[in-house]
Protein backbone atom coordinates (compact mmCIF):
# COMPACT_ATOMS: atom_id res chain seq x y z
CA UNK A 1 0.00 0.00 0.00
CA UNK A 2 1.14 3.55 -1.11
CA UNK A 3 0.32 7.13 -0.99
CA UNK A 4 -0.24 6.49 -4.92
CA UNK A 5 -2.88 4.26 -4.11
CA UNK A 6 -4.75 6.12 -1.46
CA UNK A 7 -4.87 9.11 -3.83
CA UNK A 8 -6.50 7.11 -6.08
CA UNK A 9 -9.07 5.68 -3.62
CA UNK A 10 -9.92 8.81 -1.94
CA UNK A 11 -10.31 10.52 -5.72
CA UNK A 12 -12.91 7.55 -6.46
CA UNK A 13 -14.64 7.51 -3.18
CA UNK A 14 -14.92 11.48 -3.45
CA UNK A 15 -16.10 11.11 -7.29
CA UNK A 16 -18.40 8.37 -6.66
CA UNK A 17 -17.23 6.61 -9.56
CA UNK A 18 -14.22 5.80 -11.65
CA UNK A 19 -14.47 8.00 -14.66
CA UNK A 20 -14.80 10.90 -13.01
CA UNK A 21 -12.18 9.93 -10.92
CA UNK A 22 -9.97 9.42 -13.80
CA UNK A 23 -10.83 12.93 -15.02
CA UNK A 24 -10.10 14.45 -11.76
CA UNK A 25 -6.58 13.00 -11.69
CA UNK A 26 -5.58 13.34 -15.71
CA UNK A 27 -5.28 9.51 -15.77
CA UNK A 28 -6.97 6.97 -17.93
CA UNK A 29 -9.94 5.12 -16.26
CA UNK A 30 -7.62 1.54 -16.52
CA UNK A 31 -5.26 3.11 -14.71
CA UNK A 32 -7.87 4.08 -11.92
CA UNK A 33 -9.27 0.74 -11.87
CA UNK A 34 -6.20 -1.01 -11.92
CA UNK A 35 -4.78 1.09 -8.88
CA UNK A 36 -7.98 0.35 -6.99
CA UNK A 37 -7.90 -3.20 -7.70
CA UNK A 38 -3.62 -3.66 -6.35
CA UNK A 39 -5.02 -1.82 -3.55
CA UNK A 40 -7.84 -4.49 -2.89
CA UNK A 41 -5.33 -6.93 -3.30
CA UNK A 42 -2.88 -5.61 -1.07
CA UNK A 43 -5.42 -5.15 2.02
CA UNK A 44 -7.69 -8.51 1.53
CA UNK A 45 -10.54 -6.61 1.20
CA UNK A 46 -12.89 -4.92 -1.42
CA UNK A 47 -13.78 -1.41 -1.22
CA UNK A 48 -16.04 -0.70 -3.69
CA UNK A 49 -19.51 -1.85 -4.90
CA UNK A 50 -20.01 -1.31 -8.41
CA UNK A 51 -22.79 -1.68 -10.33
CA UNK A 52 -23.64 -0.35 -14.07
CA UNK A 53 -25.11 2.57 -12.52
CA UNK A 54 -22.75 3.18 -9.14
CA UNK A 55 -19.90 2.72 -7.46
CA UNK A 56 -20.16 2.56 -3.31
CA UNK A 57 -17.90 2.10 -0.85
CA UNK A 58 -18.17 -0.86 1.28
CA UNK A 59 -17.55 -1.25 5.12
CA UNK A 60 -14.02 -1.74 4.68
CA UNK A 61 -14.13 1.16 2.45
CA UNK A 62 -15.67 3.25 4.85
CA UNK A 63 -13.29 2.27 7.69
CA UNK A 64 -10.41 3.12 4.89
CA UNK A 65 -11.37 6.21 3.93
CA UNK A 66 -10.53 9.12 6.66
CA UNK A 67 -7.59 7.33 7.44
CA UNK A 68 -6.16 7.24 4.03
CA UNK A 69 -7.44 11.15 3.91
CA UNK A 70 -5.62 11.49 7.38
CA UNK A 71 -1.75 9.75 5.78
CA UNK A 72 -2.49 12.13 2.24
CA UNK A 73 -2.76 14.83 4.76
CA UNK A 74 -0.06 14.10 6.42
CA UNK A 75 1.93 13.63 3.47
CA UNK A 76 1.18 17.17 2.21
CA UNK A 77 1.93 18.52 5.95
CA UNK A 78 5.30 17.01 5.23
CA UNK A 79 5.75 18.58 2.03
CA UNK A 80 4.77 22.20 3.16
CA UNK A 81 7.60 21.98 6.09
CA UNK A 82 9.84 21.12 3.38
CA UNK A 83 8.53 24.12 1.42
CA UNK A 84 8.63 26.43 4.34
CA UNK A 85 12.52 26.38 4.27
CA UNK A 86 12.42 27.67 0.69
CA UNK A 87 10.24 30.24 1.77
CA UNK A 88 6.92 29.89 0.42
CA UNK A 89 3.38 28.21 0.55
CA UNK A 90 2.54 25.70 -1.88
CA UNK A 91 0.38 22.76 -2.98
CA UNK A 92 -3.97 23.18 -3.35
CA UNK A 93 -6.48 23.51 -1.35
CA UNK A 94 -10.27 22.27 -1.92
CA UNK A 95 -12.71 24.99 -0.66
CA UNK A 96 -16.63 24.82 -0.58
CA UNK A 97 -18.75 27.91 -0.48
CA UNK A 98 -22.05 28.88 -0.98
CA UNK A 99 -23.06 30.69 -4.52
CA UNK A 100 -24.40 34.00 -5.05
CA UNK A 101 -23.82 34.55 -0.72
CA UNK A 102 -22.11 37.84 -0.31
CA UNK A 103 -22.93 38.62 3.34
CA UNK A 104 -19.32 37.47 3.20
CA UNK A 105 -16.99 38.90 0.56
CA UNK A 106 -15.34 35.16 0.07
CA UNK A 107 -13.80 36.36 -3.08
CA UNK A 108 -12.25 39.39 -1.95
CA UNK A 109 -10.40 37.24 0.63
CA UNK A 110 -9.37 34.53 -1.99
CA UNK A 111 -7.74 37.41 -3.89
CA UNK A 112 -6.21 38.56 -0.87
CA UNK A 113 -4.83 35.25 0.12
CA UNK A 114 -3.43 34.93 -4.01
CA UNK A 115 -1.82 37.96 -3.54
CA UNK A 116 0.06 37.06 -0.85
CA UNK A 117 1.12 33.05 -1.86
CA UNK A 118 0.49 33.45 -5.68
CA UNK A 119 1.91 29.07 -5.59
CA UNK A 120 -0.99 27.89 -3.91
CA UNK A 121 -3.98 26.53 -6.32
CA UNK A 122 -7.31 27.01 -5.25
CA UNK A 123 -10.40 24.11 -6.59
CA UNK A 124 -13.86 25.83 -5.59
CA UNK A 125 -16.36 23.55 -4.63
CA UNK A 126 -20.05 24.60 -4.73
CA UNK A 127 -22.71 22.95 -2.21
CA UNK A 128 -25.62 21.74 -4.18
CA UNK A 129 -26.61 19.60 -1.02
CA UNK A 130 -26.11 22.88 1.42
CA UNK A 131 -24.73 23.05 4.48
CA UNK A 132 -25.04 19.66 5.73
CA UNK A 133 -23.45 18.69 2.24
CA UNK A 134 -20.32 20.25 3.53
CA UNK A 135 -20.37 19.50 6.51
CA UNK A 136 -19.94 16.39 5.59
CA UNK A 137 -17.57 16.85 3.33
CA UNK A 138 -15.62 18.41 5.10
CA UNK A 139 -15.43 15.32 7.80
CA UNK A 140 -14.52 12.88 5.07
CA UNK A 141 -12.08 15.06 3.67
CA UNK A 142 -13.44 15.88 0.03
CA UNK A 143 -12.58 19.92 1.02
CA UNK A 144 -10.15 21.34 3.80
CA UNK A 145 -12.40 24.38 4.43
CA UNK A 146 -15.62 25.51 4.21
CA UNK A 147 -17.67 28.73 4.10
CA UNK A 148 -21.17 28.07 5.00
CA UNK A 149 -24.43 28.64 7.12
CA UNK A 150 -23.52 27.18 10.56
CA UNK A 151 -23.05 28.20 14.58
CA UNK A 152 -20.36 26.27 16.53
CA UNK A 153 -23.67 24.84 17.81
CA UNK A 154 -24.59 23.27 14.70
CA UNK A 155 -21.83 20.98 14.31
CA UNK A 156 -19.86 20.48 17.39
CA UNK A 157 -17.58 17.98 15.71
CA UNK A 158 -15.88 20.89 13.53
CA UNK A 159 -14.44 23.74 14.19
CA UNK A 160 -16.55 27.01 13.36
CA UNK A 161 -16.16 30.75 13.43
CA UNK A 162 -19.42 32.92 12.37
CA UNK A 163 -17.81 36.05 10.22
CA UNK A 164 -20.71 37.52 9.69
CA UNK A 165 -24.96 37.36 9.98
CA UNK A 166 -27.63 38.96 9.26
CA UNK A 167 -31.74 38.82 10.38
CA UNK A 168 -34.13 36.35 8.64
CA UNK A 169 -37.09 38.03 7.75
CA UNK A 170 -40.76 37.44 5.59
CA UNK A 171 -40.06 38.52 2.05
CA UNK A 172 -42.92 38.99 -0.66
CA UNK A 173 -43.35 40.49 -3.83
CA UNK A 174 -44.67 44.21 -3.77
CA UNK A 175 -48.07 43.02 -4.82
CA UNK A 176 -48.62 40.39 -2.03
CA UNK A 177 -51.72 41.19 0.28
CA UNK A 178 -48.74 41.39 3.26
CA UNK A 179 -46.58 43.96 1.53
CA UNK A 180 -47.78 46.90 3.74
CA UNK A 181 -46.89 45.03 6.89
CA UNK A 182 -44.04 45.75 9.20
CA UNK A 183 -43.84 42.88 11.34
CA UNK A 184 -45.17 39.49 11.57
CA UNK A 185 -45.97 36.20 13.96
CA UNK A 186 -44.89 32.57 12.57
CA UNK A 187 -48.45 31.83 13.28
CA UNK A 188 -49.65 34.36 10.91
CA UNK A 189 -46.90 33.15 8.48
CA UNK A 190 -48.08 29.45 8.34
CA UNK A 191 -50.85 29.15 6.22
CA UNK A 192 -48.83 31.29 3.14
CA UNK A 193 -47.79 29.59 0.47
CA UNK A 194 -43.47 29.59 0.58
CA UNK A 195 -40.62 29.22 -1.72
CA UNK A 196 -37.74 27.88 -0.02
CA UNK A 197 -34.51 26.37 -0.15
CA UNK A 198 -33.98 22.51 -0.19
CA UNK A 199 -33.53 20.09 2.45
CA UNK A 200 -30.22 20.39 4.23
CA UNK A 201 -29.79 24.14 3.20
CA UNK A 202 -29.42 26.28 6.88
CA UNK A 203 -32.14 28.59 6.77
CA UNK A 204 -34.25 25.77 6.18
CA UNK A 205 -33.77 23.48 8.61
CA UNK A 206 -33.76 26.11 11.30
CA UNK A 207 -37.26 27.28 9.93
CA UNK A 208 -38.56 24.07 9.81
CA UNK A 209 -37.23 23.00 13.37
CA UNK A 210 -39.11 26.30 14.93
CA UNK A 211 -42.43 25.79 13.28
CA UNK A 212 -41.98 21.97 13.88
CA UNK A 213 -41.76 23.07 17.67
CA UNK A 214 -44.62 25.21 17.91
CA UNK A 215 -47.25 22.93 16.17
CA UNK A 216 -46.98 24.71 12.68
CA UNK A 217 -47.03 23.43 9.55
CA UNK A 218 -46.80 25.23 5.80
CA UNK A 219 -46.88 24.57 2.20
CA UNK A 220 -43.04 24.57 0.56
CA UNK A 221 -44.83 24.85 -2.98
CA UNK A 222 -40.66 25.65 -4.50
CA UNK A 223 -37.57 24.62 -3.53
CA UNK A 224 -34.52 26.27 -4.76
CA UNK A 225 -30.68 25.89 -3.99
CA UNK A 226 -29.83 29.24 -4.43
CA UNK A 227 -30.26 32.50 -2.61
CA UNK A 228 -30.73 34.87 -5.67
CA UNK A 229 -32.94 32.62 -7.34
CA UNK A 230 -35.07 32.07 -4.26
CA UNK A 231 -35.16 35.64 -3.92
CA UNK A 232 -36.57 36.16 -7.89
CA UNK A 233 -39.10 33.55 -6.65
CA UNK A 234 -40.36 35.13 -4.27
CA UNK A 235 -40.01 38.46 -6.78
CA UNK A 236 -42.08 37.37 -8.74
CA UNK A 237 -44.93 36.20 -6.70
CA UNK A 238 -44.44 32.31 -6.60
CA UNK A 239 -44.35 32.26 -2.79
CA UNK A 240 -43.10 34.23 0.36
CA UNK A 241 -39.81 33.53 1.59
CA UNK A 242 -37.57 33.97 4.74
CA UNK A 243 -35.08 35.61 3.50
CA UNK A 244 -32.18 37.70 4.96
CA UNK A 245 -32.24 41.46 5.61
CA UNK A 246 -29.01 42.33 3.70
CA UNK A 247 -30.45 40.91 0.89
CA UNK A 248 -33.89 41.09 0.60
CA UNK A 249 -34.35 44.81 2.99
CA UNK A 250 -32.25 45.95 0.20
CA UNK A 251 -34.27 45.05 -2.82
CA UNK A 252 -36.61 47.82 -3.93
CA UNK A 253 -38.96 44.89 -5.39
CA UNK A 254 -39.33 42.61 -2.89
CA UNK A 255 -40.87 44.31 0.79
CA UNK A 256 -39.01 42.49 3.67
CA UNK A 257 -41.46 42.10 7.17
CA UNK A 258 -39.40 41.21 10.48
CA UNK A 259 -41.04 38.12 12.63
CA UNK A 260 -42.41 39.73 15.87
CA UNK A 261 -41.65 36.30 18.06
CA UNK A 262 -38.88 34.46 16.20
CA UNK A 263 -34.93 35.47 16.67
CA UNK A 264 -33.46 33.68 13.33
CA UNK A 265 -30.38 34.88 11.77
CA UNK A 266 -28.29 33.63 8.92
CA UNK A 267 -24.71 33.04 9.70
CA UNK A 268 -21.61 33.04 7.20
CA UNK A 269 -19.08 30.97 9.17
CA UNK A 270 -15.44 29.30 7.96
CA UNK A 271 -15.56 25.55 9.30
CA UNK A 272 -12.55 23.09 9.16
CA UNK A 273 -12.66 19.33 10.57
CA UNK A 274 -11.24 18.80 13.55
CA UNK A 275 -9.26 15.87 14.27
CA UNK A 276 -7.98 16.60 10.82
CA UNK A 277 -4.32 17.84 10.12
CA UNK A 278 -4.68 20.58 7.79
CA UNK A 279 -2.49 21.66 5.46
CA UNK A 280 -0.34 24.54 5.25
CA UNK A 281 -2.29 26.49 2.91
CA UNK A 282 -5.90 25.29 4.44
CA UNK A 283 -4.75 26.60 8.03
CA UNK A 284 -3.34 29.93 6.18
CA UNK A 285 -6.61 30.73 4.39
CA UNK A 286 -8.88 29.83 7.86
CA UNK A 287 -6.80 31.83 9.56
CA UNK A 288 -6.94 34.82 7.49
CA UNK A 289 -11.02 34.42 7.49
CA UNK A 290 -11.17 34.45 11.05
CA UNK A 291 -8.71 37.60 10.82
CA UNK A 292 -11.13 39.67 8.64
CA UNK A 293 -14.35 39.08 11.10
CA UNK A 294 -15.17 41.92 12.59
CA UNK A 295 -16.86 41.30 16.01
CA UNK A 296 -20.82 41.74 16.29
CA UNK A 297 -20.97 41.91 12.65
CA UNK A 298 -24.91 41.13 11.72
CA UNK A 299 -27.64 42.49 10.10
CA UNK A 300 -26.17 42.88 7.10
CA UNK A 301 -22.15 43.22 7.72
CA UNK A 302 -20.52 42.71 4.62
CA UNK A 303 -16.91 41.74 5.05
Amino acid sequence: MDSRQLEVFVAVAGAGGFTRAAADLHLVQSAVSATVAALESDLGERLFDRTTRQVRLTAAGRALLPHASGILDAFQVARDAVDAVGGGLTGSIRIGYMTNVTLFDVPRLLGRFTHEHPNVTMRLAPAPSGTAGMAESLRVGDIDVAFMAARPEDYPDLQIDVLASSDLGLAVALDHPLAGRRAITLAEAAPLRFVDFRRGFANRTLVDAEFRRRGLRRDVSIEASDTNDTAALVRNGLGAGFLPRYLAGNDPSLHWIELEDADFQMHVSVATARGRTLTAAAARLAALARDAQRPGARSGTQV
